[in-house]
């Protein structure tokens, strides 16, 4: 068969190099709009009859002369067998090593977003118009480039137009005209309408956890898109959450999802979107799907298509199949809610009935709220719709009207403020009971139920088991005793008790409220981790006043299965006087953190010179109390107290960190000193030398040492490697290669003498 030799085009040249083209975006385009890929798309449906292999007559003929030019695409497609054709999911997951992707829809559509990996080969022009014949620009083009092409020759190919007509088709028989298998030659079912695809083109995997959705149910600047059923957000959804379905019922009563931007669920939600924009402007959006795969992926694209940014569209991880999800799910959301905190309050002075509807397993688990009503509607296994849970729905409608007889507002104690509250409201609607969400009403759920800290302390019937801070500090480094510092981090860091262990329940945003916060689960993480050990001794727990950091932590250590009666609340917590005062120890990560603040922090070591010299935290200043032999001697001390004096104003209005070798003698004497020289606002830092986050930044900087100023070829010894500096025997040196003082001490190596001290200022 003879072919005509065509013309190459410049632009076709590059993809005919064999180079795969990654996943871009053009940076001057957010999103996909109407006027590129959908718009594409209505051209391609001009002729809307998709015509499959089924139709294709074993009577119609090959063009007689196939070495005339085509100027009828869809009679040619008729008459080969091409491959089956793929979907978009396996489109995107295939192996690019059998697998070629020949992108056909026009190059400004190609540019703005296409999946990685694929061949922009169009058949269609710039203008949107699609090729008419074999002989158009675009077709040589298109010819010329496939030719003898070896990234798709051997390969499957698969193709993607903008629908998965008419394109695909033209390209096909222009393929096989080129000399393709036509066996290997696919159509991608509805190219770039399909929804999984217009995801991948987005390049976009940001995700959020059940917890996270649960934690943001009330947040303004969080909007959950529910896109699973009509019927099973009725049954249960996240509060305030707006259902947008992609998933349907078909006529065979089987749930199916939207495929393309086609389908008429997906239509409506695009509808939605782009009617309602402040709805999402400005806003991260949750996608509840039920189990946070295709519903998602659908929604996403479709969100992005109508201008949402993808980079503020999060998944839910697990979907409705999450526990936290399930847990706080709601059949309607007119509730009226109560704090933790308030109902405690009206449990003690009788303002209000509480009814405790968990399981009377949960409800021995953690404590009951005292002069509460122990109704359960679950079952032990948590269920509400099992015989077991249908009996103790007759018992609660037949018991609650003698157990509620004055005016009073109605509370209601579920496992999370969701299920069983709910059922419970509308058991005492049917008991005429008012629950209307308006003033008058009278029934209301207690917020987070169960979870919420506050409630669970409360319902553990322990007072605290107070110990005050003179006790507490008594008992630093007692075998039989663990402080637990629940105080956050950076507070920790910057001065806690020696040996206490860091387990915040605290950080910028506040105390923990609920089992579900991440604290919580980090806390709970570390004591169950640890169980063994801890639930052996007595349990200190320490937090900023003695209040609500020690309570969250107590309600976690009693759903951890500790025994309250060994978990006791420092009173008056980091604020104690005795406490404040003991609490002189920092962590190693704090002064690393502060190390560069020279002007408001010093790092004073306090080690022998020859420690020093071999490894110290850059900007410190080396001022031994330890000698050769590490041992304390009098004569350094002296010294040491002669220089502070000297150089006061460089200690004055500066915290001071001391590092020793263990952070211990020598920085207990440093304190001393300190204190003895009225310089009062001094920490150790606590492992001194020994913590390897310390030993992780030293950095070297020698001090020469009077007796070896030559070497042994009699050369000047005295020569700072790190600067090119001379050192004399009478300068101490900091850790940054330039003098922070000049502190003139040395140590003799036999015999311990001390050399005179130079007075040098501390560079600032």
């Amino acid at each position: 068969m003879k072919r005509k030799l065509l013309p190459v085009f410049l632009s076709f040249a590059l993809l005919a190099n064999g180079s795969l083209t990654a996943f871009a975006t053009d940076s001057s385009v957010d999103t996909v709009t109407e006027s590129d890929a959908q718009t594409t798309v209505s051209e391609d449906q001009e002729n809307p009859e998709e015509t499959t292999q089924e139709e294709v007559s074993e009577d119609e003929a090959v063009p007689a002369d196939e070495s005339d030019a085509i100027t009828d695409f869809e009679t040619a497609y008729k008459a080969y067998t091409f491959g089956a054709n793929v979907s978009g999911p396996d489109a995107i997951s295939a192996d690019k090593n059998t697998v070629a992707v020949l992108d056909v829809r026009s190059s400004a559509n190609y540019e703005l977003s296409h999946l990685e990996g694929s061949f922009s080969t169009p058949v269609f022009n710039e203008d949107g118009s699609i090729i008419k014949t074999s002989e158009d620009a675009t077709a040589k083009a298109f010819t010329e480039t496939v030719t003898n092409n070896t990234n798709f020759q051997n390969k499957e190919l698969y193709l993607l137009c903008n629908s998965g007509a008419r394109g695909a088709r033209a390209a096909a028989v222009l393929l096989q005209r080129a000399g393709y298998d036509t066996s290997r030659i696919h159509t991608i079912t509805g190219g770039a309408t399909g929804l999984e695809v217009r995801y991948a083109f987005l390049g976009t995997n940001n995700a959020v956890t059940g917890a996270e959705a649960v934690a943001a149910v009330d947040s303004n600047d969080v909007v959950i898109v529910d896109v699973r059923t009509k019927e099973d957000f009725a049954i249960g959804h996240l509060k305030k959450s707006l259902s947008l379905p992609v998933f349907y019922l078909n006529e065979e009563g089987k749930q199916v999802v939207a495929e393309t931007t086609q389908d008429p669920y997906a239509i409506t939600f695009a509808k939605y979107v782009q009617d309602n924009p402040s709805t999402f402007s400005g806003k991260k959006v949750y996608v509840l799907c039920n189990s946070d795969q295709r519903g998602a992926k659908a929604a996403t694209a479709l969100l992005a298509d109508k201008g949402v940014d993808p980079n503020t569209i999060y998944t839910i991880t697990g979907g409705a199949d999450d526990k936290t999800v399930q847990s706080a799910f709601v059949t309607v959301d007119g509730y009226k809610f109560v704090s933790g905190t308030d109902a405690i309050a009206a449990a003690k002075n009788g303002s209000a009935y509480i009814i405790d509807v968990r399981s009377s397993k949960a409800q021995t688990k953690t404590g009951t709220l005292k002069g509460s009503i122990s109704q359960s509607l679950f079952d032990d296994n948590n269920k509400l719709d099992t015989a077991e849970a249908e009996a103790l729905e007759k018992a609660f409608i037949k018991e609650i009207p003698s157990k509620i007889t004055e005016d009073k507002p109605i509370y209601i104690i579920c496992n999370s403020g969701a299920r069983g509250a709910q059922k419970a409201t509308l058991l005492l609607s049917k008991l005429s009971y008012n629950t209307s969400i308006k003033e008058d009403g009278k029934v209301y759920t207690i917020e987070n139920g169960a979870k919420g800290l506050e409630l669970l302390y409360a319902m553990s019937g322990t007072d605290g088991n107070a110990v005050d801070g003179k006790t507490a500090v008594a008992a630093v480094g007692k075998d039989d005793v663990v402080i637990l510092d629940v105080r956050a981090t950076g507070n920790y860091g910057s001065g806690h008790l020696k040996g206490s262990m860091s387990t915040p329940v605290f950080n910028a945003n506040g105390v923990a409220k609920t089992t579900d916060d991440q604290l919580s689960k980090d806390f709970t993480k570390y004591v169950t981790d640890n169980k063994a050990t801890l639930e052996k001794k007595e349990l200190y727990l320490l937090c900023n006043s003695g209040a609500s950091g020690a309570r969250a932590a107590t309600a976690l250590l009693k759903s951890a299965g500790y025994d309250l009666a060994k978990v006791h609340t420092i009173t008056g917590g980091a604020k104690d006087a005795d406490v404040k005062a003991a609490a002189i120890y920092v962590s190693d990560t704090h002064v690393i953190n502060k190390m560069a603040d020279t002007k408001n922090y010093l790092i004073l070591d306090v080690r022998s010179t020859a420690s020093y010299t071999k490894g110290h935290l850059k900007g410190s200043l080396s001022l031994p109390l330890f000698d050769k032999d590490n041992k304390l001697p009098d004569d350094l001390a002296k010294a040491f107290t002669e220089y502070v004096a000297a150089h006061k104003a460089d200690f004055e209005g500066k915290t001071i960190y001391v590092l020793c070798n263990s952070g211990a003698r020598g920085a207990a004497k440093a304190t001393q000193l300190l204190k003895e020289a009225g310089i009062t606002n001094v920490f150790t830092i606590e492992n001194g030398a020994k913590s390897e986050v310390i030993q992780k930044h030293f950095v070297t900087d020698p001090v020469a040492d009077p007796d070896t100023k030559k070497d042994n070829n009699g050369k000047d010894n005295n020569k700072n490697q790190n600067n090119g500096k001379t050192t004399t025997a009478a300068t101490t040196k900091t850790g940054d290669t330039a003098p922070i003082a000049a502190l003139a001490v040395a140590m003799l190596a036999a015999l311990g003498a001390i050399i005179a001290f130079g007075k040098k200022k501390i560079v600032k």
